[in-house]
């Protein structure tokens, strides 16, 4: 934990530098600080507590199988729902990462079992009852590790319960539409969202987190149901894939014309052929929104300074171009000049930054 003297000392200067009606609670801050300290623990840790937390479950409910206490609905039904009403219970009462790890291991266990033991023949009821649970517990529990978990769980059963009912990727797209605007959304309007003080601005570093993997595992989907089914005669997937593209093009412009307002020092005539440049390589994109999705979540993330989303991106952007590589519904030459011209997008924005950059310090 940072000194609690040079905390205070920032604190003073803050204080001074803003508004007399501003106030801070220096108390607060230091118990937010001590609390963040004694709760701090590395990667390692927090993977081996989630490891010995699965395990002691997984072995809980052979206990319970083997014993045939779960052979009864009844008894799934009350097993899940105690698990459940426990975890929550932990969440609220206690602040601690290896209480969040527990509790959410027992949500997830409790929670199956209440589904299955309510109505496990019918998945259509099951995804119901996954997004009733999700909904009412996100209302009750704002906890970060937690949240996160209930809203993917949301967005995936809403997912699930649209591919269940209809073969026709269109809604899925249209669903990954509504996400990528979703994040757009919350990148952009952050201070708002934050100074109102609700439950989105509580949930906003979650709601952040699982936009940005939702958008990204549902364009893959998109995009491999896609090559999976190509040669089928009943494949529908082919305009769901072109409408996609188009948004993750349209969304592309928008920022890359935000990025070259905030580097002003790109000429008129320049900015025209970077505009027709971005264009070429979008519509190059077309066979594969997944390349320009991860662009997009590129470009954005770097805009608004959002590093796991950059890192998303780029991670999803070396695994779009990998698989449209390996692809052997393309040519080689084909598959040659797309990397080149994605290679060239990137050398793009470098002569942006570094435009920006020399500006700088030649003043």
């Amino acid at each position: 934990m940072e000194n609690k003297q040079a905390i205070r000392d920032k604190i003073e200067r803050l204080s001074k530098d803003s508004d007399p009606a501003f106030q801070i609670n220096t108390d607060n801050v230091l118990a937010e600080y001590a609390h963040l300290d004694k709760n701090r623990s590395n990667i390692t840790i927090k993977i081996l507590s989630i490891l010995g937390v699965i395990s002691s479950v997984l072995c809980f409910l052979a206990a319970l199988f083997s014993l045939h206490l779960l052979d009864d609905k009844l008894n799934v039904v009350i097993c899940g729902s105690i698990l459940l009403i426990l975890s929550l219970w932990c969440v609220k009462k206690y602040n601690s990462i290896i209480i969040d790890t527990a509790s959410i291991t027992c949500y997830v266990v409790g929670g199956w079992m209440l589904i299955y033991g309510l109505d496990h023949d019918d998945i259509n009821n099951m995804l119901i009852a996954c997004l009733m649970i999700n909904l009412c517990t996100l209302a009750i529990v704002q906890r970060y590790l937690m949240s996160l978990l209930n809203i993917l769980l949301i967005i995936y059963s809403c997912i699930a319960l649209t591919n269940h009912n209809s073969d026709n990727l269109i809604f899925i797209a249209l669903i990954n539409m509504v996400l990528i605007a979703a994040l757009i959304y919350i990148l952009t309007q952050e201070a708002p969202i934050l100074s109102k003080r609700n439950l989105i601005s509580r949930l906003y570093q979650p709601i952040r987190v699982a936009l940005a993997l939702s958008t990204i595992a549902t364009t893959a989907f998109i995009v491999l149901s896609h090559f999976e089914t190509e040669a089928s005669p009943f494949n529908t997937s082919t305009i769901a894939l072109y409408a996609l593209s188009i948004i993750y093009s349209i969304a592309t412009l928008f920022i890359v014309h935000k990025i070259i307002a905030k580097f002003d020092t790109v000429k008129s005539n320049t900015q025209i052929l970077i505009y027709i440049f971005v264009t070429f390589i979008l519509a190059s994109t077309i066979i594969n929104p997944g390349i320009s999705g991860a662009i997009v979540l590129i470009l954005f993330c770097f805009y608004y300074q959002y590093k796991f989303g950059l890192y998303l991106g780029i991670i999803a952007l070396l695994f779009f171009l990998s698989h449209f590589y390996y692809n052997l519904n393309f040519s080689l030459l084909t598959k040659s000049i797309f990397l080149m011209l994605s290679g060239l997008v990137f050398l793009v924005i470098y002569y942006i930054i570094n435009s920006k950059k020399v500006k700088n310090e030649n003043i």
